[in-house]
């Protein structure tokens, strides 16, 4: 395992967390990423004064939602993994049970992270969007 105390600095240590938050990270960076897409394409439409609609948009609210699900999903899978390792074990420090329950709140940490960024794009999007269709003006 890892030893997130020994990061040099902050940086190391949100990588070296995201390494041993398990696969659901990859996951929800993909869907944190598609948020982004949209959100860049949508500006790039607004900025080039294109015909802006709303469509998509609920695609970055969606990616959002399923990222903090995955979250909580990963976690949950984790602790029934570690809790059936720990059943198995005849004898287990709380040490290496507390290390495990730490682990157990990355990928949901990093789900709501993307959730709220996700929340936040969608939101100011809607908004600009409206205030740019022609039956506003």
């Amino acid at each position: 395992m890892i030893d997130l105390d020994k990061a040099d600095s902050g940086f190391q240590y949100v990588m070296q967390a995201y390494k041993i938050g398990g696969p659901y990270m990859n996951l929800i960076t993909i869907l944190g990423l598609l948020a982004l897409v949209i959100t860049v394409w949508k500006v790039v439409q607004i900025v080039g004064k294109r015909n802006v609609n709303t469509r998509l948009l609920g695609l970055i609210k969606m990616s959002g939602s399923l990222a903090v699900a995955l979250g909580f999903l990963s976690q949950v899978i984790g602790i029934v993994e570690a809790l059936e390792a720990i059943k198995a074990a005849a004898d287990v420090s709380p040490q290496i049970v507390m290390n495990g329950a730490i682990v157990s709140f990355y990928a949901p940490i990093w789900g709501l992270i993307v959730f709220v960024i996700a929340m936040l794009f969608y939101y100011v999007l809607k908004a600009i969007i409206k205030a740019k269709m022609p039956e506003n003006n």
